[in-house]
């Protein structure tokens, strides 16, 4: 299981300094084959507010951000443990959803 982050929504100043970045995470798990396969989700979504200073030797001209360094930003952001937390979670939604889907069983199939 890997969770996949990735940014939703950019927002900016009139300089062009980024000042929300909407971001989620996601990972599923798949069970089964063809007809009996099962896809099992698990999301979570935020944001970060920045405060822009184009004066500092940190600052990136938005043309010049890759989405490597937003999502860096986000993490260092929310901290490492939030970022655990979060793929807690994501790991615990897909658990939670396969126990509530269950086996596929019909009662005019025989078992053993």
């Amino acid at each position: 299981m890997a969770v996949t982050w990735d940014i939703k929504q950019i927002k900016t100043n009139d300089s062009g300094g980024v000042t929300y970045v909407l971001y989620f995470a996601w990972d599923e798990e798949v069970q089964g084959e063809g007809l009996d396969q099962r896809v099992f989700h698990g999301y979570y979504d935020g944001f970060v507010e920045y405060t822009p200073d184009s004066a500092s030797s940190e600052y990136t001209d938005f043309n010049s951000l890759t989405k490597e360094q937003v999502l860096a930003w986000v993490k260092t952001t929310i901290g490492s443990d939030m970022v655990n937390t979060i793929e807690s979670a994501i790991a615990t939604q897909i658990e939670d959803r396969k126990q509530i889907e269950g086996p596929v069983a019909f009662p005019w199939e025989t078992t053993g």
